[in-house]
């Protein structure tokens, strides 16, 4: 006779999803160097994606996600174009949210979700979230704005080039209003958006900035605004510039000059060797560890600085590194992470009728999309996210999709044997699930326990029947999903 689900967390005991130095590194070893490529690159490995690997080899396969554009994304197109208040104009949506707040709001976050999970291109949409945290801008208080700032600047430039990136997000109307440069004069040049522009987008806190230094990019900013009434879109007005000399990091902005002295300024902080190291930085944590070994920050920002700021070359360069290659197990999944992660494991039987089934928890566990709060952009390590509450989300989140099939979901259908292929014994499905739901080896202590669960004897070579199948498979799918091996990569 199996066990039952709260016996088995019983047995579970002390296996939570802690750091894998203290978990012990067996336990994070993948099954091969391209699922690790995989677990990185993606949202959430799909056996399309293995497919695609194995067919291209590792090299070939990050060659063609760093060119998305000649990836085709028939899922996502026909998606957006079922919703087209994602694609109106300013003033179109403008009319929208006002009329009804709400449903463009729904989009919006529901795009976020859908794309991370249906997207073709996985690596694009992982880059876009890196940027979306970097130049952060909170899409409740502006959400017309943002939702235009996704897709002009972010969208437009996430794998080009970081200058072209900085300048249409210094003169996007969201990022404007948001860090008050809209109402920034010469007479009271404001330092919101010169600090962060510094701080938080270029330079770093340690990149050799001043006081001084904040207040000349403000001054070097001020007519840079919006122009209300006409779509709201970026404007210089020479009428409210600062027209003195500017001093900017040693850097001279003579005297008598209009939106010249913001594009310099731009310039400088583009292309500062603090401004490679910042960024490269930023990158090696999101993509490699929490705390990335000095040699890879160190080689990407330099690709970074002697490129002028190449996106996609600075990627390639860090994706194809041996530091990367072997920092499988150091990256613990954020939540959006792990509800995307989910959602790609289970999609091939999933149909999703409710998008607030997962807004709900990532409200709880402290991730809607586009809903930080501070120009910081989300946490990006671990410290953030490994809580007990976020925990037991993560649990309660596994368990009730996986029994999505049984009506614990409102408004999601799941068809597990579309998912997992049939077993003949109990050793067969649980490899089967782990080899779906995760890109490790299960240790054995953990895959006996798995075991346990089907057969009370532990016997792995006991046989598989309907029933058994029909009863245990959702706990066992949704145990996976729960374990450290799902909640790390």
């Amino acid at each position: 006779m199996p066990i039952n689900r709260r016996d088995f967390f019983a047995m579970l005991g002390g296996v939570t999803p802690v750091a894998p130095n203290q978990a012990g590194g067996d336990d994070f070893s993948p099954r091969s160097p391209e699922l690790h490529v995989l677990s990185r690159l993606t949202w959430g490995v799909t056996p399309a994606d293995i497919a695609n690997i194995q067919q291209m080899g590792m090299e070939g396969y990050i060659e063609w996600q760093l060119n998305p554009e000649a990836i085709p994304d028939p899922r996502v197109d026909e998606f957006m174009s079922r919703r087209q208040v994602l694609s109106m104009s300013a003033t179109e949506l403008r009319r929208i949210a006002d009329e009804q707040y709400g449903f463009v709001l729904t989009n919006v976050l529901w795009a976020r979700l859908f794309r991370a999970t249906h997207s073709e291109r996985q690596l694009y949409e992982r880059i876009v979230e890196f940027w979306t945290d970097h130049f952060n801008i909170p899409l409740q208080d502006f959400l017309t704005e943002k939702t235009i700032d996704d897709r002009e600047v972010i969208r437009k430039h996430a794998l080009g080039n970081f200058r072209d990136l900085l300048f249409a997000s210094a003169q996007s109307p969201a990022m404007l209003m948001y860090l008050d440069n809209d109402v920034s004069n010469k007479e009271h040049p404001n330092e919101n958006y010169a600090r962060e522009l510094m701080e938080l987008h270029t330079l770093g806190v340690s990149g050799g900035y001043t006081e001084a230094d904040v207040k000349e990019v403000a001054r070097a900013l001020t007519g840079w605004t919006i122009e209300y009434g006409r779509n709201d879109m970026f404007v210089f007005d020479m009428n409210r510039h600062d027209t003195g000399e500017k001093l900017v990091l040693g850097q001279s902005l003579p005297a008598g000059r209009g939106i010249e002295d913001g594009l310099q300024v731009l310039d400088i902080l583009a292309y500062h060797p603090s401004t490679a190291r910042f960024i490269a930085q930023k990158l090696c944590r999101r993509f490699v560890a929490d705390f990335p070994p000095e040699t890879i920050v160190q080689s990407t920002a330099e690709v970074f600085f002697t490129t002028g700021g190449d996106i996609r070359a600075t990627m390639r360069h860090l994706l194809l590194s041996d530091e990367f290659m072997t920092a499988y197990g150091q990256k613990f999944r954020r939540p959006i992470d792990f509800i995307v992660g989910t959602l790609r494991a289970l999609r091939d039987g999933l149909e999703v009728d409710n998008t607030y089934v997962f807004i709900e928890p990532l409200e709880g566990m402290g991730q809607i999309p586009y809903a930080w709060n501070p120009p910081n952009g989300y946490p990006d390590v671990a410290g953030a996210w490994l809580n007990t509450n976020g925990l037991l989300y993560r649990w309660n989140i596994g368990l009730s999709m996986a029994l999505a099939g049984e009506g614990y979901a409102d408004g999601i259908a799941l068809n597990l044997d579309a998912v997992i292929p049939p077993a003949n014994t109990v050793g067969e499905l649980v490899d089967l699930v782990a080899d779906r739901m995760v890109a490790v080896t299960l240790p054995a202590d953990l895959r006996q326990l798995f075991i346990n669960l089907l057969n009370r004897d532990g016997d792995a070579s006991a046989p598989v029947d309907a029933r058994l199948r029909r009863d245990y498979l959702p706990t066992l799918v949704g145990l996976m999903i729960a374990s450290p091996q799902f909640q790390w990569h």
